[in-house]
């Protein structure tokens, strides 16, 4: 009885214990559910939350993407309108120096690979466009050269390069010719810039002188080509304008002979090269002296006494003049002054050739009143002539720079008359106390008298508007009679005397003056 009691205990013991470690496994399992919810609560929110970091990392990675793109597109574009900028003119819109240069340069290095792949550079340069854009202001200036650029464009070819050097300028790179003729081209330019122009309700119109270079293997870079076609420009608005000329090597012997008359010429000015010869002016009247005109003569070094043909024109386009001009006043001012001691010539006056600077530039016109008013001598012994060039263009202001001088008391004239246009409006509305009859005009009497009556016709007109007649280029006696009857005044000329210089301090006539 007691064991089986005893074994009772033990079950009794060993299923408690049993109970025990259920419960105890119930427990821990359910505390291991517990744990496992938990994780998966923790996973999900990390999950979550890491996703939601993930997501936020990305966006912020897409935007910083996407403006950096942008960043990217507008420094592109910004570099492509700086190039456009820097290869293109603001104005047109055209490609610039620059870019055609090195266009050109292209197509130089082409030829040297390819010589049967012909080019030729047509250099266009607008007549009348500064009067336009001086007239009409800057706007309407600006309006005109877009107009040309279009019809310009409208002229060449997709292949060809059309662009504005600057101002009134614009080149033409007529590429890879073959059948299109240089000639063509150019007509069709010059047919297209005539053609009118209607602006700020203003019908304008203008012309083009183009210069040509057609491709040659001994250019070396874009310069020598843009050279030669500009010094053939040049040659076509001397011809007249309106029109195209082709280059040729004895143009660029022609440049380099200018480039070093200029040189020389302001050496010539540095070196007191420059002298004065005086020429008498007689009264036709009394054979005697009244005055004398101051002849311009450049003693050069090598070619030895070179009088204003051989260097005037090229004086009056580099502005040389002015400084040559400032030197004849003055060395005048001096001889004007010895005068004054001569008893036979002390109420003479002497004359001199102005350029029509003077006249039209008002920094020019106030320097030489100013330079005249400091020099010690009577102004009404000083004449300043001037020909009919010098109002072709601006006549409303030479008339104003004329009557300024006058003002000072100095006389004027208007030098070479009847060698051009000759307009009788300046024998009336100018302040001319002298016209001076061109030596060309005289010269015809020599043989004929058919232009005797209109010298005196111009003598009676002298009478009504207060001029008096001056016969330039007199030769002979019998021409000085033939004046002198028809009433003209004064004359001058190899028959009266030649042109000499003075000798400071010596008498510059031995001959009585009746002025």
């Amino acid at each position: 009885m007691e064991p089986r009691i005893n074994c009772l205990n033990n079950n009794a013991t060993e299923h408690a214990e049993v109970q025990i470690l259920l419960q105890d496994l119930y427990s821990a399992n359910e505390q291991l559910k517990r744990a496992n919810a938990f994780n998966e609560d923790l996973r999900r929110g990390y999950k979550s939350e890491l996703e939601a970091l993930v997501e936020e990392r990305t966006h912020e990675l897409e935007t910083a993407n996407t403006n950096l793109r942008l960043q990217i597109a507008e420094r592109v574009k910004a570099e492509q309108q700086l190039y456009f900028d820097a290869h293109h003119d603001s104005l047109t819109k055209l490609p610039n120096r620059a870019m055609f240069s090195d266009r050109l340069s292209h197509a130089i290095s082409h030829l040297k690979r390819h010589p049967d792949q012909r080019f030729a550079v047509l250099f266009i340069d607008l007549d009348r466009f500064k009067i336009i854009n001086d007239t009409l202001g800057h706007h309407a200036g600006d309006t005109f050269l877009v107009e040309i650029a279009t019809r310009l464009n409208a002229c060449v070819r997709d292949n060809d390069v059309l662009a504005r050097l600057g101002g009134d300028e614009f080149v033409i790179l007529l590429d890879s010719l073959q059948s299109e003729n240089v000639e063509d081209v150019a007509n069709r330019i010059i047919s297209s810039i005539e053609k009118p122009y209607l602006i700020e309700s203003n019908t304008l119109y203008s012309s083009a002188s183009i210069g040509i270079a057609l491709c040659n293997e001994h250019y070396q870079n874009s310069d020598e080509v843009l050279r030669d076609a500009d010094a053939a420009m040049y040659q076509a608005k001397s011809l007249g304008r309106g029109r195209f000329v082709f280059f040729d090597d004895s143009m660029r012997d022609k440049l380099l002979a200018t480039m070093t008359l200029e040189q020389e010429l302001r050496i010539g000015i540095e070196q007191d090269q420059f002298e004065l010869h005086y020429q008498k002016i007689s009264d036709l009247s009394c054979k005697k002296i009244i005055g004398f005109e101051a002849l311009l003569r450049w003693n050069h070094p090598k070619k030895g006494l070179l009088t204003p043909s051989h260097f005037l024109h090229l004086a009056e386009e580099t502005g040389i003049i002015l400084t040559i001009e400032t030197w004849v006043v003055e060395e005048v001012a001096r001889q004007l002054q010895e005068l004054k001691n001569d008893p036979d010539n002390r109420h003479a006056f002497i004359a001199i050739n102005l350029s029509g600077r003077h006249l039209t530039q008002a920094n020019q016109l106030n320097k030489l009143v100013a330079l005249i008013n400091d020099q010690d001598f009577e102004p009404q012994r000083l004449i300043l002539e001037f020909n009919e060039t010098a109002f072709s263009q601006h006549e409303e202001l030479s008339l104003k720079g004329l009557r300024k001088l006058k003002s000072i008391g100095v006389k004027l004239a208007l030098d070479d008359y009847a060698s051009g246009v000759s307009s009788f409006n300046f024998l009336h509305n100018y302040p001319f106390e002298f016209i001076k009859l061109d030596r060309g005009f005289i010269r015809t009497l020599t043989n004929s008298d058919r232009n005797l009556p209109l010298v005196k016709a111009l003598h009676d007109l002298g009478e009504q508007y207060g001029y008096r007649l001056v016969a330039e280029g007199i030769e002979s006696e019998n021409v000085k009679k033939k004046l002198h009857s028809v009433g003209c005044d004064f004359g001058q000329g190899y028959h009266i005397s030649k042109p000499e210089k003075l000798q400071k301090g010596l008498s510059i006539s031995k001959t009585k003056s009746c002025a």
